[in-house]
Protein backbone atom coordinates (compact mmCIF):
# COMPACT_ATOMS: atom_id res chain seq x y z
CA UNK A 1 0.00 0.00 0.00
CA UNK A 2 1.17 3.33 -0.97
CA UNK A 3 0.24 6.81 0.36
CA UNK A 4 1.89 9.46 -2.33
CA UNK A 5 1.66 13.55 -2.15
CA UNK A 6 0.18 14.67 -5.83
CA UNK A 7 -0.20 18.32 -4.29
CA UNK A 8 -0.24 20.01 -1.04
CA UNK A 9 -4.13 19.32 -0.89
CA UNK A 10 -4.12 15.72 -2.72
CA UNK A 11 -3.04 12.50 -1.88
CA UNK A 12 -3.35 9.15 -3.28
CA UNK A 13 -4.15 5.65 -1.76
CA UNK A 14 -3.03 3.04 -4.08
CA UNK A 15 -2.94 -0.88 -3.49
CA UNK A 16 -2.45 -3.80 -5.76
CA UNK A 17 -5.13 -4.18 -7.40
CA UNK A 18 -6.74 -0.24 -7.49
CA UNK A 19 -6.11 3.25 -6.23
CA UNK A 20 -8.22 5.92 -4.66
CA UNK A 21 -7.41 9.91 -4.67
CA UNK A 22 -7.88 12.16 -1.90
CA UNK A 23 -9.36 15.63 -2.27
CA UNK A 24 -7.82 16.20 -6.06
CA UNK A 25 -7.03 20.09 -7.06
CA UNK A 26 -6.39 21.49 -11.06
CA UNK A 27 -2.90 21.44 -10.30
CA UNK A 28 -1.96 17.41 -9.81
CA UNK A 29 -1.16 15.65 -13.01
CA UNK A 30 -2.68 13.24 -15.02
CA UNK A 31 -3.60 10.44 -12.79
CA UNK A 32 -5.53 6.79 -12.99
CA UNK A 33 -7.84 6.11 -10.09
CA UNK A 34 -10.38 4.14 -9.43
CA UNK A 35 -12.07 6.67 -7.08
CA UNK A 36 -11.73 9.74 -5.57
CA UNK A 37 -12.55 11.21 -1.91
CA UNK A 38 -13.89 14.68 -1.74
CA UNK A 39 -13.37 15.10 2.46
CA UNK A 40 -14.50 18.47 2.04
CA UNK A 41 -15.49 21.33 -0.16
CA UNK A 42 -13.03 23.59 -1.47
CA UNK A 43 -12.47 25.94 -4.08
CA UNK A 44 -9.58 24.24 -5.62
CA UNK A 45 -11.13 20.65 -6.13
CA UNK A 46 -11.07 18.92 -9.29
CA UNK A 47 -10.99 15.73 -10.46
CA UNK A 48 -10.85 16.37 -14.05
CA UNK A 49 -7.24 14.76 -13.98
CA UNK A 50 -8.05 11.64 -13.19
CA UNK A 51 -8.47 8.89 -15.30
CA UNK A 52 -10.82 5.90 -15.13
CA UNK A 53 -13.04 7.29 -12.20
CA UNK A 54 -15.92 5.22 -11.22
CA UNK A 55 -17.19 6.78 -8.27
CA UNK A 56 -16.82 10.32 -6.31
CA UNK A 57 -17.42 9.99 -2.58
CA UNK A 58 -18.30 13.17 -0.86
CA UNK A 59 -21.16 12.47 1.60
CA UNK A 60 -21.12 10.00 4.70
CA UNK A 61 -21.71 6.35 4.00
CA UNK A 62 -19.65 2.62 3.48
CA UNK A 63 -17.71 2.14 0.11
CA UNK A 64 -15.89 -0.64 -1.80
CA UNK A 65 -13.89 0.64 -4.85
CA UNK A 66 -11.70 -2.20 -6.61
CA UNK A 67 -11.01 -3.75 -3.26
CA UNK A 68 -10.79 -0.75 -1.07
CA UNK A 69 -12.96 -0.36 1.79
CA UNK A 70 -14.02 3.30 2.48
CA UNK A 71 -16.24 4.61 4.63
CA UNK A 72 -16.78 8.17 5.68
CA UNK A 73 -18.23 9.79 8.80
CA UNK A 74 -19.73 13.50 8.89
CA UNK A 75 -17.56 15.98 11.59
CA UNK A 76 -19.48 19.32 11.28
CA UNK A 77 -18.86 19.92 7.34
CA UNK A 78 -16.20 17.93 6.81
CA UNK A 79 -15.50 13.73 6.52
CA UNK A 80 -13.10 11.78 7.92
CA UNK A 81 -12.70 8.53 6.10
CA UNK A 82 -11.22 5.21 7.42
CA UNK A 83 -10.33 3.36 4.67
CA UNK A 84 -8.73 0.03 4.33
CA UNK A 85 -6.54 -0.81 1.34
CA UNK A 86 -4.64 -4.50 1.08
CA UNK A 87 -4.81 -5.22 4.76
CA UNK A 88 -3.91 -2.04 6.01
CA UNK A 89 -6.28 0.27 8.07
CA UNK A 90 -5.95 4.32 7.62
CA UNK A 91 -7.67 7.37 9.40
CA UNK A 92 -7.93 10.24 6.78
CA UNK A 93 -8.71 13.28 7.73
CA UNK A 94 -7.87 16.80 8.75
CA UNK A 95 -6.35 17.63 12.14
CA UNK A 96 -9.25 19.41 12.97
CA UNK A 97 -11.70 16.99 11.77
CA UNK A 98 -9.60 14.06 13.69
CA UNK A 99 -8.95 16.21 16.77
CA UNK A 100 -13.09 16.64 16.91
CA UNK A 101 -13.46 12.65 17.15
CA UNK A 102 -9.97 11.71 18.67
CA UNK A 103 -11.99 9.99 21.69
CA UNK A 104 -14.63 8.44 19.90
CA UNK A 105 -12.46 6.35 17.45
CA UNK A 106 -10.08 3.30 17.20
CA UNK A 107 -7.83 5.42 15.36
CA UNK A 108 -6.33 3.07 12.61
CA UNK A 109 -3.06 1.40 11.76
CA UNK A 110 -1.99 4.20 9.77
CA UNK A 111 -3.41 8.63 10.62
CA UNK A 112 -3.05 10.37 7.46
CA UNK A 113 -3.05 14.37 8.43
CA UNK A 114 -3.70 16.73 6.46
CA UNK A 115 -2.21 20.24 8.59
CA UNK A 116 -4.16 22.56 6.96
CA UNK A 117 -5.05 24.50 9.77
CA UNK A 118 -4.16 24.94 13.49
CA UNK A 119 -5.86 21.89 15.58
CA UNK A 120 -4.12 20.46 18.99
CA UNK A 121 -1.35 18.36 18.08
CA UNK A 122 -1.88 16.05 20.96
CA UNK A 123 -4.32 14.27 19.98
CA UNK A 124 -1.93 12.44 17.18
CA UNK A 125 -0.95 10.88 20.10
CA UNK A 126 -4.01 9.54 21.68
CA UNK A 127 -5.27 7.84 18.33
CA UNK A 128 -1.68 5.52 18.88
CA UNK A 129 -1.32 4.88 14.98
CA UNK A 130 1.64 3.23 14.10
CA UNK A 131 1.95 5.00 11.58
CA UNK A 132 1.41 8.77 11.69
CA UNK A 133 1.82 11.17 8.32
CA UNK A 134 1.56 14.27 8.13
CA UNK A 135 0.94 17.01 5.38
CA UNK A 136 -0.22 20.57 4.43
CA UNK A 137 0.78 23.69 4.95
CA UNK A 138 1.41 23.37 8.35
CA UNK A 139 2.50 19.84 8.64
CA UNK A 140 6.10 21.78 10.02
CA UNK A 141 4.35 22.89 13.11
CA UNK A 142 3.05 19.39 13.58
CA UNK A 143 6.53 17.88 13.07
CA UNK A 144 7.95 20.53 15.53
CA UNK A 145 5.08 20.21 18.05
CA UNK A 146 5.50 16.58 18.51
CA UNK A 147 9.69 16.58 18.72
CA UNK A 148 10.26 15.47 14.81
CA UNK A 149 11.99 18.45 13.54
CA UNK A 150 14.67 16.22 12.00
CA UNK A 151 12.63 14.27 9.93
CA UNK A 152 12.84 14.61 6.04
CA UNK A 153 9.88 15.29 3.89
CA UNK A 154 9.11 12.30 1.60
CA UNK A 155 6.91 12.21 -1.91
CA UNK A 156 5.81 8.76 -0.95
CA UNK A 157 5.38 5.82 1.92
CA UNK A 158 4.93 1.92 1.43
CA UNK A 159 4.15 -0.21 4.03
CA UNK A 160 1.95 -3.52 4.12
CA UNK A 161 0.59 -5.05 7.43
CA UNK A 162 4.01 -7.16 8.47
CA UNK A 163 5.87 -4.03 8.26
CA UNK A 164 3.92 -1.89 10.02
CA UNK A 165 6.42 -0.64 13.18
CA UNK A 166 5.60 -1.15 16.75
CA UNK A 167 6.55 2.10 17.85
CA UNK A 168 4.89 4.72 16.09
CA UNK A 169 6.74 6.28 12.62
CA UNK A 170 6.79 9.66 12.02
CA UNK A 171 6.50 10.77 8.18
CA UNK A 172 6.06 14.12 6.87
CA UNK A 173 4.83 14.23 2.92
CA UNK A 174 5.86 17.47 1.15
Amino acid sequence: MDVTLLSDRSIRLKGKTAAIIINPTKTIGKTVAEGVVKLWDYPEFSDEKVDEERILIQGPGDYEVGGIKVSTSEVGDKLVGRIEVDGVKLLVGSGATIEKISDKTEGGEVAVVDADSEFNHDVLATIEPSVLIVYGPKSEDVAKSLGKSDVPKVSKFTTSPDKLPEEMQFIQLG
